[in-house]
């Protein structure tokens, strides 16, 4: 199979260097205006530069189209417009997070067979300058018409890569999870980083003291579940050491915390259905919100949010 992409971006460029490891597929060639991204993914990875649609419509059997996703809508009606209609019998794709097939609308009275694949994997380069595979071992999501899923599917199993078909309908749901999973987490770490900046760390600091329960905690996660990785006051009922956590944190961190620690009562609760958690919950839902304590109003200084050892006069 001969596989062509349009869009020679971080994605698209990855997702060719990971797919021409299979013997299943055959890259042929990249797509992409302006032509000098695909002029460097042409010699990164020795395939054909194509400099029009037609071109790589005649020398490619399916299409990946690696635009971002406010494009792809056009650069398919280029494509549905080209002269007798060029593309049937061809499958196309996108490998769209948020989006579903339906984006290439009228593909089966062209004869097209659509479909999505989705990495659940962030690309942050083009070309690694140490030449990994950003993909491999990545999961992903596939979606479409069950002949591409299916031979999609076989082809990603080739390369050690698990994946599952899911709804159209599910698409964006699918990609809020992954966007849940892989970058709200970001905000809670920064969080982290500033409040022990506060005690004293430097960023770089933070981030390493972090780095081993960050770890250890998302692997204890993946392997055991929710139940198993939860410790901490919360998941213990400690009512004397939340209250105390809140009083001690900026707004900023407290805004995080007390609907976050709320999240996690119901997974404590599953864990351990005869801890009584009522106290907690009270002070989670309204009692800290109408303490006295000076921090509850959100008026802090700008030296009681930093620390002392971080803060202008040192």
């Amino acid at each position: 199979m001969k596989l062509g992409f349009i869009g020679a971006g971080k994605v698209g460029c990855a997702m060719g260097a990971h797919l021409r490891r299979s013997a299943l597929v055959t890259v042929s060639g990249y797509y992409n205006r302006p032509s000098d991204a695909a002029h460097d993914a042409s010699n990164a990875l020795d395939v054909n530069e194509f400099t029009s649609l037609t071109d790589i419509v005649k020398h490619s059997d399916m299409l990946l189209v690696t635009v971002p996703d406010d494009a792809i809508a056009s650069v398919w009606r280029e494509l549905r417009e080209l002269p007798g209609n060029p593309i049937s019998g061809m499958a196309v794709g996108h490998c769209s997070g948020c989006l579903s097939s339906r984006v290439f609308d009228g593909s089966a009275e062209l004869g097209v067979s659509a479909f999505s694949m989705h990495p659940m994997q962030a690309v942050s380069e083009r070309f690694p300058a140490d030449g990994r595979d950003q993909l491999d071992g990545a999961f992903f999501a596939l979606e479409g018409d069950p002949r591409c899923t299916e031979m999609l599917g076989q082809l990603l199993g080739s390369l050690g890569n698990r994946s599952r078909v899911i709804d159209a309908d599910a698409k964006t749901r699918y990609h809020a999870a992954a966007a849940m999973a892989s970058n709200l987490p970001i905000a809670l770490w920064n969080a982290a980083v500033e409040t022990l900046r506060s005690c004293g760390f430097t960023e770089s600091d933070a981030r390493e003291a972090l780095r081993a329960m960050i770890v250890h905690n998302a692997e204890s996660f993946c392997e055991r579940g929710a139940k198993s990785a939860l410790t901490g006051p919360v998941e213990r009922a400690d009512v004397g050491t939340v209250r105390a956590h809140l009083e001690s944190l900026s707004p900023e961190a407290r805004a995080l915390y007390e609907p976050l620690s709320r999240a996690l009562l119901s997974i404590a609760a599953e864990k351990n259905p005869n801890r009584d958690y009522a106290a907690l919950r009270d002070l989670l839902d309204d009692g800290f919100a109408n303490s006295s304590h000076p921090n509850a109003s959100g008026r802090t200084s700008q030296a009681e949010r930093l620390g002392p050892n971080v803060s202008g006069n040192n």
